[in-house]
Order: structure tokens, then C-alpha cells, then sequence
């Protein structure tokens, strides 16, 4: 390996839903986890069952160990513990509530490092932090995906702000700027798109918080000011129902795609012009990065960490939380402009390389070493 650091275990709760459907952690991984793996000594561990996108990683040579683990079962930290003894696992870089709690115990057992990673702004269960609290002994140092998810993670994994560093998230941007020239008018031939059409895209898990319904609710004001409008929804998820019975009550089925979960989320950026995340929260949005990527503008309310992902005004819009009346209006005076939309476009392509894979693994690497340089510095909980 390049660097001198122990053995890692990267470990999570899970890889995607149970069901197969990815979500944001399992961009992360297929991402990351390539890359990082050529530059440590890396384990990938699981606490639940198998998920088919892992195949990927199996594919690179990089075979995950999922544990299979009831979520209430404690008695997997002696699974965790075995394993990381075996693997000789020196530094435990955790994220999610149960992995980050299964870290600290074994650090307890072990003495390892623990990295606790904190991707969003979640208030975890009083139960929980009962356990982060009475554990956050052993932990070393706090990763946070953006400086939003920073009050989270002092409240809820009880990690010290002295403590903690902000490193954003990133992506192989390889993965989309190696497109076939044809895949524009193909993407919307197969779903039935004229190719003069304006296009918006909503890449994303049919959940609560990444309100679907909403932006579906605001289609008919969009497509009474651009009646060409097509929004592609990207995903798959509990309220994909709902939204389809919502669009079908509204009567603006015309004017949307529903596709399900898709394996050429490059390839449908590529035939949008403009990328829509009205999420209620987001720690550090992988969709946002993505859009960037592909050089597609972004319209999204200003939550969370897409403040930090987006440059208003350069690279996409950022409306106040909730204002629907403000979203229709940055999506309508960005598609109706089209000099103003290619020039948000040759930004964000730009502004893409400050969230490559490349950047953030070398700042784990970072957080790796510092951790192992001081590992008599544990943190401890106030």
C-alpha cells in the first residue's frame, strides 16, 4: 500500500434498502471505496444483509463482508470485533447510529482508532444517544460531510467541535464524462421526449424528506409557464405510489417519467437541462455533486449542506426551505434562458472538481493519520 497507515475497516449499517434500492450511501461507497482501497490496508463491513449493488465493488476485486444483523442486536460488536482482530484493523472509520455505537464498543475491546462519520442532520432516538454518550470515550475524531451535519454531530455522537473536520463528499467524476455522444437524443428517444423539449431531472429515493410530492405539486405551475417541461424521476422508494397517484390527480402525467431505480444516472443528466433537489434536508446532496459533474445547473431550496455543494447565482439557485412560489421561479428563469443556462452549465462542470473522489480520499487519508498520530488522545464526551 502508498501509505503507512494500519489496516481500516470502513463500516456501516447498511449498503442500500433491504429491498435493493440504493440511496445516497450506496453512491458513496461504489464511489470511494475503489480508490481508497489502492491506497490502505481496507476492510468493508456491513451490520446488515447482502445488497445487489455491491456486486459492483465484487466486480473491482473488493468483496464487502455483510454480518446479516437483526438492527437490535447488540451481540454484533463481537462479530465486528473478530473480524477486525482478524483483519488486524487498527482504525475503524464508522457511519450511521448502530455501526458508529458497534465501533466504540470494539475500540473498547481493542483499543482502535474510531472515526465516526456523520453524512446528515438526523436527531437520533433518546435511547441512542444514551449509548453515544456513555461510549464517545473512545472515539478519536469526528468527519462531517458539510459544516450543516456539525450540530448533529455534537449532539447526537457527542463528538467535541475541537474535534471534528468537514470533508465534503465526492464522486469519480470519471463515471460521467466518458459518455457516448449519442446518449442525449437515444436517453430521449427511449422515454419519449421531443429532443427540443426542456428537461428537468430529480435523481433520487422516493422519500419524505426528498419531497417528490412537492415538486410534483409545483409541475402544473411550471408547465403552465413552459409547456414543453419534462420532468424524469430517477428512483425508487415507499411514496413512489403516492406521487404516481398524485401526478394522475393533477393531470400532469404528460409532462412526467417515472423510471424507477436506473443504472445510467449519467446518461439521463446528460439529456436534461437542469437538475431539481427539493429536498427538506440534505447533509452534503451526492445528487447535487453528480449534476455538477455533467456541468447541469441546480435549483434547490438552501437546507442543510446545499450551500455548500452549490454556489448561488453561479452554479445553480437556492430558494428559501418550503417557498414553492421562489422554486417555480428559478426553475422558469433559468429554462427560459437559454445563454444564462449554458453559462451555469460551464460553471458547475468546473465547479465539479472540487468534489472528486480523488480530493476526498486524500482527505480521509489526512484524518487517518492524525487520528494514529495522537491515539492516546481520545475524545471524550462533556
Amino acid at each position: 500500500m502508498p501509505t503507512k497507515l494500519p489496516p481500516v475497516m470502513l463500516l456501516g449499517d447498511t449498503f442500500g434498502y433491504p429491498s435493493g434500492i440504493s440511496h445516497g450511501i450506496t453512491t458513496y461507497y461504489l464511489n470511494v471505496v475503489p480508490l481508497l482501497s489502492q491506497q490502505v490496508d481496507l476492510t468493508v463491513c456491513l451490520l446488515r444483509e447482502p445488497h445487489p449493488a455491491a456486486r459492483e465493488l465484487e466486480v473491482a476485486g473488493i468483496k464487502p463482508f455483510f454480518l446479516g444483523a437483526h438492527r437490535m442486536n447488540p451481540l454484533v460488536a463481537l462479530q465486528v470485533a473478530a473480524l477486525a482482530k482478524q483483519r488486524g484493523c487498527r482504525i475503524l472509520h464508522a457511519g450511521g447510529m448502530k455501526a458508529t455505537w458497534v465501533a466504540r464498543a470494539v475500540a473498547r475491546l481493542s483499543g482502535a482508532s474510531v472515526l465516526v462519520h456523520v453524512h446528515d442532520q438526523r436527531v437520533l432516538p433518546a435511547p441512542v444517544r444514551f449509548l453515544h454518550r456513555m461510549f464517545a470515550r473512545r472515539t478519536d475524531l469526528g468527519i462531517c460531510v458539510s459544516q450543516a451535519v456539525t450540530e448533529a454531530a455534537q449532539a447526537g455522537y457527542y463528538l467535541p467541535q475541537d474535534r471534528l473536520r468537514i470533508v465534503h463528499n465526492g464522486i469519480d467524476l470519471s463515471r460521467f464524462r466518458q459518455i457516448a455522444p449519442d446518449a442525449r437524443p437515444r436517453v430521449r428517444a427511449e422515454l419519449g421526449i421531443r429532443s427540443d423539449a426542456r428537461v428537468l431531472a430529480l435523481i433520487g429515493r422516493f422519500y419524505p424528506v426528498k419531497a417528490h410530492e412537492e415538486m410534483i405539486r409545483m409541475m402544473p405551475a411550471i408547465a403552465a409557464r413552459c409547456p414543453d417541461v419534462v420532468l424524469v424521476l430517477a428512483g425508487d422508494g415507499p411514496c413512489r405510489p403516492e406521487c404516481e397517484s398524485l401526478a394522475a390527480r393533477l393531470n400532469i402525467q404528460a409532462h412526467l417519467r417515472f423510471l424507477g431505480q436506473r443504472n445510467d444516472v449519467a446518461d439521463l443528466l446528460d439529456a436534461s437541462d437542469l437538475v431539481v433537489v427539493p429536498s427538506q434536508t440534505e447533509g452534503f446532496p451526492l445528487a447535487v455533486v453528480e449534476a455538477l459533474a455533467i456541468g447541469r445547473p441546480v435549483v434547490g431550496y438552501d437546507v442543510g449542506g446545499m450551500g455548500e455543494a452549490i454556489e448561488c447565482g453561479q452554479t445553480g439557485q437556492l430558494v428559501p426551505a418550503r417557498d414553492m412560489d421562489a422554486f417555480v421561479d428559478a426553475v422558469v428563469s433559468l429554462l427560459d434562458d437559454r445563454a444564462a443556462l449554458a453559462a451555469y452549465s460551464k460553471r458547475a462542470f468546473a465547479a465539479a472538481e472540487e468534489f472528486s473522489t480523488s480530493s476526498h480520499v486524500a482527505k480521509l487519508l489526512e484524518c487517518y493519520g492524525e487520528v494514529r498520530a495522537n491515539p492516546a488522545r481520545a475524545a471524550t464526551a462533556s
